[in-house]
């Protein structure tokens, strides 16, 4: 027997109303970063048992009107509006740096939990685990969460 006009429209407003919803996604939010690393030019002591190459990381990203600089360090952090434009690529925004990887990211994150309830040190990797919502106590250096990250579907945009 033929379905009449009105099961078909339920039919269409079942299925549409199974799929995620935006109140579905209130306690998460979408984001996308490029993860920027590079050697660092550090004074620490500690710096000779980094991995070279991966001695600091920082985050980048492209707002819609601008390119956005995330830059943490151990006694500040800084954020700017970078002098790029929405054609230039993340390859001209990170040209005059000591780049060794640039990993590109799109992630949820969980707005409901606390990222990290334990006191941690105010480093560049923490910051930008912040950032991404990843709540792994045990990354503490920048070749960590590389790893970490490129497993996580991170897309390698260039590695030296």
């Amino acid at each position: 027997e033929p379905q009449s006009r009105y099961e078909t429209r339920v039919e269409c407003v079942l299925v549409w109303l199974k799929q995620q919803a935006l109140l579905d996604t209130w306690d998460q939010s979408f984001i996308d970063w490029f993860i920027v690393f590079e050697q660092g030019d550090m004074q620490y002591w500690w710096a000779k048992y980094l991995q070279p190459g991966f001695r600091h990381c920082y985050a980048v990203r492209w707002d819609g009107f601008n390119w956005i600089g995330y830059y943490p360090h151990l006694g500040h952090t800084d954020i700017d509006v970078l002098n790029f434009g929405k054609y230039d690529s993340i390859l001209n925004v990170v040209a005059n740096t000591d780049c060794s990887a640039i990993l590109y990211l799109k992630v949820w994150r969980d707005s409901k939990r606390i990222r990290a309830p334990w006191p941690t040190v105010s480093t560049c990797v923490e910051q930008v685990k912040a950032i991404l919502g990843v709540r792994k106590w045990f990354l503490f250096t920048a070749w960590q969460l590389f790893n970490y990250l490129e497993k996580q579907n991170g897309r390698i945009i260039q590695q030296t």
